[in-house]
């Protein structure tokens, strides 16, 4: 019987170890939505050959803070800080940033016209949708002289105080903003997309977005991931000079650090 006993008590601490074991093992799983972040990890895991991390790559409509939350990967890339607090004050969830790593300004976008001076009233302005960006957007356009707004309010698109060249702005999911390019006169983009349709931001944009940090680039993880030692170290490679180095010569002067 104490045989028996001294045998089952192994196996549990056995089985016990072989769980710790397999936790501590398991890759950190990263997720992104762009070309361009896929190759930031990329270059990270060529940086440290040690650190065990396992790319995801998700489609530019699928919602990585979701599959954050349900632990489906460890780790997104993808957001800016405004758009992570915007999720969490609307989803009441807490995920976290772990780290900054650039700022990319937005920018207004035409295949049809050269400048913004030639916009006329009916002319169609496509924003990407979210409460984050459509806000930021918003902001851009009332700093481009086109719209007025009225900052002690919510700041959407039926809230806009004056709209003197009678512009229609139209709400677009950002994963399909691109293709409206073809259909719109001018088109608001991020400084990723405008690179995944052939734009460089600071020569081909009629108009550029000033630097600001609130909109700056975030990694971000749930809070019970912070001191995860993957995590850590993930966070501290991509704030390297290394990596920042790597950006420079993707964005170029399309890009700011703080």
């Amino acid at each position: 019987m104490i045989n028996l006993k001294k045998s089952v008590f192994i196996q549990r601490i056995s089985l016990f170890f072989l769980l710790s074991l397999s936790l501590f093992s398991a890759p950190l799983k990263i997720g992104v939505s762009s070309d361009f972040n896929a190759e930031l990890v990329n270059f990270i895991m060529e940086q440290d050959k040690t650190l065990d991390i396992e790319l995801v790559r998700y489609e530019k409509n699928k919602n990585l803070n979701r599959e954050l939350l349900d632990e489906k990967i460890d780790v997104n890339i993808f957001q800016t800080l405004d758009y992570l607090n915007s999720y969490n004050d609307l989803n009441d969830s807490s995920l976290e940033s772990i780290g900054e790593t650039y700022t990319e300004p937005i920018g207004i976008y035409s295949d049809k016209h050269s400048t913004i001076k030639s916009m006329v009233a009916g002319d169609i302005i496509a924003v990407p949708n979210d409460p984050s960006n459509k806000k930021r957007s918003l902001i851009f356009l009332e700093k481009m002289g086109l719209i007025k707004l009225d900052h002690r309010k919510q700041i959407t698109i039926d809230r806009i105080l004056s709209n003197p060249f009678k512009i229609e702005i139209v709400g677009v999911d950002a994963s399909i903003l691109p293709r409206f390019l073809e259909v719109a006169d001018y088109v608001i983009l991020n400084g990723g997309m405008a690179f995944s349709v052939g734009y460089t931001p600071e020569i081909d944009s009629l108009f550029l977005e000033d630097f600001n940090k609130k909109y700056i680039n975030i990694i971000a993880s749930r809070e019970e991931m912070l001191e995860n030692k993957k995590v850590v170290r993930f966070s501290k490679l991509i704030q390297s000079k290394e990596t920042k180095l790597f950006i420079l010569e993707k964005y170029g002067n399309n890009v700011s650090f703080f």
